[in-house]
């Protein structure tokens, strides 16, 4: 079964994720090897459940000219403390899918879900854990 999904900004709402720690905008991301891909420049978050769903990771362009915003599932999310590590590398998400508000066409995020090796959320058998469970 084929599901129409709806994420929104938390920039363009006015409901706050179920636990304020889980708001990682405007952290440095880095990956495995503590390579800095970008920052968290938004989260998109289910509207019932009030969850970070997937972050977008700005990186390149000069005072936010030119940068690329790309998806990153939550699940990729290794650890968060100063910093939000991934358990992917630079290159992986680099290499992902692209986020842009304005475009007309709905974004396909099973894959997103499947260039990153996760289930999507909505599946049955997925449980996204909080940022707050994976902070040091």
């Amino acid at each position: 079964m084929t599901k129409t999904l709806e994420l929104v900004a938390l920039g363009d709402t006015e409901l706050d994720l179920a636990d304020e720690r889980d708001d990682v905008r405007g952290m440095t991301v880095l990956d495995p090897r503590g390579h800095r891909i970008g920052e968290v420049d938004e989260i998109l978050m289910d509207e019932r459940e009030r969850r970070a769903r997937l972050l977008v990771v700005a990186s390149g362009g000069i005072l936010d000219l030119c940068a690329h915003r790309r998806l990153v599932p939550v699940e990729a999310v290794d650890q968060v403390g100063a910093t939000v590590r991934l358990e992917r590398s630079d290159l992986h998400v680099e290499t992902g899918f692209d986020y842009d508000p304005d475009l007309a066409r709905p974004v396909d995020y099973r894959a997103v879900y499947a260039y990153f090796g996760y289930s999507p959320f909505w599946e049955g058998k997925h449980a996204t854990p909080y940022f707050h469970d994976r902070r040091w």
